[in-house]
């Protein structure tokens, strides 16, 4: 199978069920409030408004794709969690499960943080000057990397959807 035809799939096979389709619908609109309001919160002085009067439209549709993203795997990555509990009751399922959801919110925040310039005083503390200088200067490329990075990890959690990853772990 061809990789997009095998995430299509696994898409319409977790979309059967209606709670998770609403979930998703959910998430992507809550992601992307989060991916707003990370920085209002963070930046004295800003404001909801004046924070999405900033944003160009290469930002809206960054934010809008990270968002769709996000919230896709982890809608899949739930699916994936639920069938592996109908199966089994191990902490091996829940602990892997808890483990690719993690990553995936984690990977979602650093992506469009590092988009925006006004952002990066959210991650100021941490990283440091250099650091917020190395976001700044080749923050495309970190959004394009994190974007291909939703893209690996929806294709794997496709995999395991269809049924055709059925690796053993033994954790």
């Amino acid at each position: 199978m061809h990789y997009l035809q095998i995430v299509v799939t696994a898409v319409k096979a977790v979309f059967k069920e209606k709670k998770f389709l609403l979930s998703f619908v959910f998430l992507t609109f809550l992601t992307l409030w989060f991916f707003i309001y990370i920085p209002v919160k963070k930046i004295p002085g800003n404001t909801f408004i004046f924070q999405i009067s900033i944003f160009t439209y290469v930002d809206w549709f960054l934010l809008a794709i990270l968002s769709i993203l996000t919230a896709l795997s982890l809608v899949m990555n739930f699916f994936v969690i639920r069938n592996d509990l109908k199966k089994t009751y191990g902490r091996s399922t829940l602990r892997r499960g808890g483990f690719s959801v993690l990553s995936g919110i984690i990977g979602a925040i650093f992506g469009p943080t590092a988009s925006c310039a006004s952002c990066v005083g959210s991650i100021f503390g941490f990283l440091g000057v250099g650091g917020v200088f190395f976001l700044l200067e080749y923050r495309f490329y970190i959004v394009i990397a994190s974007i291909a990075l939703m893209l690996l990890s929806l294709y794997f959690t496709s995999l395991r959807v269809l049924g055709v990853c059925n690796i053993k772990l033994k954790i």
